[in-house]
This record gives C-alpha cells, structure tokens and sequence, in this order.
C-alpha cells in the first residue's frame, strides 16, 4: 500500500525542479536578447577600443586610437564616413586612395594605403612618458650625407675587389690595355710611332692571424703599329713577408726583380745606338724592428745585383756592357723618438759598398765604391689627411781609383700624401740617388727627383689626375760637364664603367736638356681599357 506522505513530498520536489529550469531559461534568454542586438544592428553600439579595422562602422575616440597603436597589439582603428546601406560608399570621394572594408560589408573611400596596412599612426593623445617611450622606439642613427656632398663609394678602390682565392692567399689581377701615339724630337731629328701598350699586374696577399704575405708585379710589352720608335718592355715585381717574433720583434724578408732599357739621354748611354742597354736588377732584403717604450729602433741590410745587357747599333752589331755588372749591399740603422702617434722624428745613417765585377773597366779606372749617407726626418701619420714621412741629409762616396773625384752632396727623401678636402688627394714625392759614370774620367752624379700627382673625384665614378715631374743630375766637378735637367707633365681622365672596368685617357709631355748636349722632347697622347678582378 502507498505511503501517502512519501508521495505527496516527491511530487512537491518534482515541482520545485521544474520551476528553476524554468527560471533559468527566461535568464538566458533574456542575455541573448541584447548580444544580439549589439551584433546586428547598425547604430546606437559603442566601439571597443581595441576591435579590428572593418568590424563595425562605429569611430573610436583619439586616445583608444592612440593606444592601441602604441603598444602595437591590434592596429589603430580611424573613423569612417557616411557608407550606404549597399556596402558602397559615396562615388565622389572615390580617388587616388585605397578603400578600406566597413561594418557594413563596405569601403571607406577616404581610407589610404597606410589604413590598410596596418602602419602605426602618431601617439597624439597620449601622456609624456607615453610619446617618450614611442619616440625611442623609432630609428635613431639616420644616414648623414658628407659635408661636401660627395656620394660615398665603398668599392672604389682595387683593395675591395674580391680577387681570386688561392687557399689563405687572394690574388688580384690587373690586365690594362692601351693605344699610344708617340711623337719624339732628339735634337734636329723626329720619328712618331702609334703603338700597343699591354700591362698586366697584380698583387697577391695573405690572410694569416699572424705574419702577413706580399707579392705585387707588373709586366708591360710594347708593339708598333705604324711609324718609327724603339719598343721598351719593362717589369718589376717585389715580394715581402712580415714576422712576428718574440718580444715584440717584427722581422721583414724582401726579394724583388726589375727589368728596364737605358734611355738614351741617360750619360752612360751608347751614342749612336738603335736599342740601348737593357738593366737586370735583383734584390734581396732583411730587416728587424723593436719597440722600446717610446724608442723605435730599425735595422736592414740590402743586397742588390746589377747586370747590363747588350746594346745594338744601327747595323746591328752588338757592344757588350758586361764591364759595367755590380753587386752591392748596404747596411742601415735608424732610430725614431714617439712624441705622439702622429709625429715620430728619427735620425738615420747608412753605410754601403758596390763592387764591380771587372775590378779594372775598359777605360783603366777602378770604380768600386764606398757610400757613406746621414739623414734626419720625421714620419707623419695624421690619417687619411696627412701621412708620410721626410728626411734630409748628407751623402758621400769614395772611390777606389785615387784619380776619380768623391762624390758628395745635400740628400733630401721623402713621400708626403695630403687630402686638402675628400676626393681630392695630393702625392709630393723626392729621392736622391747616386749614379755612377762609365766615361774615362768622370766619377758620377747626384740626382735629385721630384714628383708630383693631383688627383680629383669629379663624380663617384669620374676621377681626373694632373701629374708633374722633374730632375736634377749634378755631375761632379771633375767630369767637365754641365749639368742635366728634366721635367714633364700629364694630365689623365678614369671613368670607372663598373668595379671591373675602367676607361682612361691620358696625356704627357717630357723634355730633357743638357747644355752642350742633345735635347730630347717626348709627347704621348693614349686611350685604354683596364680591366680588374
């Protein structure tokens, strides 16, 4: 039999669930309700501040716009105009700027490309530390132009060119290309030539962490095309090879060759000949430097072979100059004082012997030599504007044929480079060397050289080049000669087609006078092609 009470207390139960779910549901419903309305309907609904572009067609206020742009969460929301209710806006704002997507399925005409790709808008609105904060977020080391206005040009020089690599060594040729006209006048007589110039050079470097490899050379052959005129090759090369030793000892090993042809107004050239004699030269160097505090100590010893080939005559007979062959070497000291990085004066000296082969040449005179040489200078190291060093001195050369005058006289060596102003470089060059004489007689001269090259960037790829030269021989008092004298001057034109290829145009002019002697005057006009790797 059912217990009444048990059953009247489940069906109240029962009843009491029901109404809660009831309840609940009016709630739910009644949440729904406004959600939806928000989403769908197209006024009289507030933007979040951090909503994406083209989700509603409600604006946001200037600061929302500010800092969501800031922070670069979401990208910065800008208020639209008027859009119809077809999703397309008004024909006449339609222009050069992109439409942006709207609430309403449209485009804002007004919109601009920056709109569309999200690019960060000005912080305006936001407080100090805000606009601080985003203004050390923005570049900080703009490009600044040069003072001159110059356009910088990192490949411009051969040292950037990669070259080839040869394990840890690089190699970079040069092979340059001319054509030369050639006009000469040696006393009443003239002969013009048109020929081919070829040169190929270059230099091959190391890469170690320690000692440092150097090897460069050059090679230049000479073919007529039209006309008369004698054909001078020429070639020199030169290796080095810098040590790092113990105790902050720096050793340097030298070789080098050089070939070349006497030129005719040389004093010991053959007169009457077609072809002079041709110069061999091989060298051979050692050196160590060491720093002692503010001392800078340098010693180097070089030995230097010297060997005359045959000249030709007219006819074709050959006269030997095999009389004239020498070995030298030279020993030389110096010692430089650290006022500062930039400056360091130094006092040198030197001491040298040369021995010909032939104790006794074809003229009955013995004339192997002693030179004696002191000088003081200073180097200069002020950068790229200035850098160089010079030094004067004294020379003196005894020799050993008691009838053959000394040689001596003032010495004055030296290279400065200057760069008054970036794209213009200036290179001041002067040597003083002694020659010696192979006429009954005469002993020899100083010569005094001086040299001098302009070269000026007119543009990134345009460089122009003024050069001039000029040369002192003073023969000794014995030898009845009057003294030479001889000076030149070119100018020359680079364009740089690319970091390969250059074109370049040049002229020069020389003229040699001697008094009671031959004049000679050369001018040469070329045009070629260098091509670099």
């Amino acid at each position: 039999m059912r217990n009444r009470i048990k059953t009247a207390q489940t069906r109240l139960a029962v009843g009491r669930n029901g109404f809660r779910v009831s309840v609940s549901a009016i709630c739910v419903l009644s949440a729904l309700s406004p959600a939806a309305s928000q989403t769908f309907g197209n006024q009289g609904a507030s933007e979040s501040p951090y909503q994406l572009r083209g989700t509603t067609g409600s604006s946001v206020t200037g600061t929302a716009n500010a800092a969501s742009t800031l922070y670069g969460a979401l990208p910065a929301a800008r208020p639209t105009g008027a859009i119809s209710s077809s999703g397309v806006g008004d024909a006449g704002s339609l222009g050069a700027t992109s439409a942006r997507p709207t609430g309403a399925g449209g485009f804002d005409a007004n919109a601009s490309s920056e709109d569309l790709t999200g690019s960060i808008g000005s912080p305006t609105g936001l407080s100090q530390a805000d606009q601080d904060y985003a203004a050390s977020l923005a570049r900080q080391n703009e490009r600044v132009g040069t003072i001159d206005g110059l356009p910088l040009d990192s490949s411009s020089g051969a040292a950037e060119l990669p070259g080839f690599a040869i394990g840890t060594l690089t190699l970079r040729p040069t092979l340059d290309q001319r054509i030369i006209r050639e006009a000469v006048r040696f006393g009443t007589s003239k002969t013009s030539r048109t020929y081919s110039q070829t040169s190929l050079s270059g230099t091959l470097q190391s890469d170690w962490s320690r000692h440092q490899l150097s090897i460069d050379g050059t090679g230049t052959w000479q073919e007529n095309i039209s006309g008369t005129g004698t054909e001078s090759p020429s070639a020199d090369i030169n290796a080095r090879l810098d040590l790092d030793l113990v105790n902050d000892i720096t050793a340097r090993l030298g070789a080098g060759y050089s070939y070349s042809q006497e030129s005719r107004t040389d004093p010991n050239a053959i007169s009457g000949a077609s072809t002079q004699s041709g110069i061999h030269e091989l060298r051979a160097s050692i050196g160590l430097q060491k720093n002692l505090g503010l001392l800078r100590g340098t010693t180097g010893l070089e030995v230097t072979r010297r060997m005359y080939g045959n000249a030709t005559l007219p006819d074709g007979t050959s006269i030997s100059a095999d009389d004239r062959d020498t070995l030298g070497a030279n020993l030389t000291g110096r010692i430089g004082y650290e006022l500062s990085p930039a400056l360091v004066p130094f006092l040198e000296a030197s001491i040298g012997r040369e021995k010909y082969d032939q104790r006794v040449d074809s003229t009955g005179a013995e004339r192997s030599s002693n030179t004696y040489a002191v000088r003081a200078g200073a180097e200069v190291d002020l950068g790229e504007k200035l850098s160089g060093e010079f030094a004067a001195g004294y020379v003196f050369r005894t020799l050993d044929d008691n009838n053959l005058a000394d040689i001596s006289g003032l010495s004055a060596n030296g290279e400065l480079n200057w760069s008054p102003a970036r794209g213009t470089d200036v290179n001041f060059g002067l040597a003083t060397t002694l020659e010696s004489a192979t006429i009954a007689g005469q002993s020899g001269a100083i010569v005094y050289e001086l040299d001098s090259t302009l070269t000026q960037q007119i543009r990134s790829d345009v460089v122009a080049r003024l050069g001039a030269t000029a040369s002192y021989r003073d023969y000794d008092s014995g030898s009845g000669r009057s003294n030479q004298r001889s000076y030149g001057a070119s100018v020359g034109l680079t364009w740089s087609v690319n970091r390969y290829l250059d074109l370049e145009a040049d002229a020069s002019y020389e003229r040699t006078e001697e008094p009671g002697a031959t004049d000679e005057e050369t001018t040469r006009i070329g045009l070629g092609l260098k091509l670099r790797r």
